[in-house]
């Protein structure tokens, strides 16, 4: 009986720890996410009116063709994100990379079917290979909007909000938030994208520092 007991307490405990550890881990994507919704946006709030482009990044797609629940989420986001009052679109960017579909074309098609959105607001770039192009091929779409938003999980539209940052300055200081960011919502996705950008932001910075280091002059 004492065995068993033990058993079951020690059993108790690693569900415990168990708990806890997915906890904390949910807990600091929910922290992180929130935080990268508010980054590389520029201060103070753009005035109503004008044009809006609404910049929805690509993600591959299942095998058989059908929508990744990653892109289902990143279309959720774009379409609560454009503004119904305001003249805009949503610029869907992304080729095929890992698929024989266009990721720009799935999700449009995505969008307009499940949230109504009409074709007449959709522009679709399918060349894109990787975020930076998507910025960067996107571009010649945006520039003439009033307000720019990027759609995508809350770390990765960080990283795009930032690209535009460094690739056209100008444009990135017409930036506004996106609805991209919800407490709560699809956690099961905030996990892996949360864990994917904060690698890179750690690959990154461990780059930067290896290029200071080998700049800096050596002391005699």
């Amino acid at each position: 009986m004492r065995g068993n007991r033990l058993g079951a307490n020690r059993w108790a405990a690693v569900g415990m720890g168990l708990a806890a550890a997915i906890g904390g881990a949910i807990g600091a994507a929910e922290f992180f996410s929130g935080r990268a919704s508010r980054q590389y946006l520029p201060r103070g709030r753009k005035p109503f009116g004008g044009t809006e482009a609404v910049v929805v990044l690509g993600y591959p797609a299942k095998h058989d063709g059908s929508t990744h629940p990653l892109q289902r989420w990143r279309c959720r986001i774009a379409a609560r994100s454009l503004d119904a009052r305001a003249e805009g679109m949503l610029v869907f960017t992304g080729g095929a990379v890992r698929r024989d579909w266009p990721e720009a074309e799935v999700m449009a098609r995505y969008t307009r079917d499940t949230f109504g959105i009409p074709a007449a607001r959709i522009v679709t770039e399918t060349k894109a290979e990787s975020t930076w192009q998507n910025i960067e091929f996107t571009i010649p779409i945006i520039e003439h909007a009033d307000r720019i938003k990027i759609a995508s999980d809350p770390m990765h539209a960080a990283r795009a909000r930032r690209y535009l940052l460094l690739q056209r300055p100008d444009l990135a200081a017409r930036l506004v938030p996106a609805a991209d960011y919800r407490f709560g919502e699809k956690w099961w996705l905030k996990l892996p994208t949360t864990a994917h950008e904060l690698a890179a932001i750690a690959r990154r910075r461990a780059g930067a520092l290896a290029n200071r280091s080998a700049a800096a002059p050596r002391r005699k």
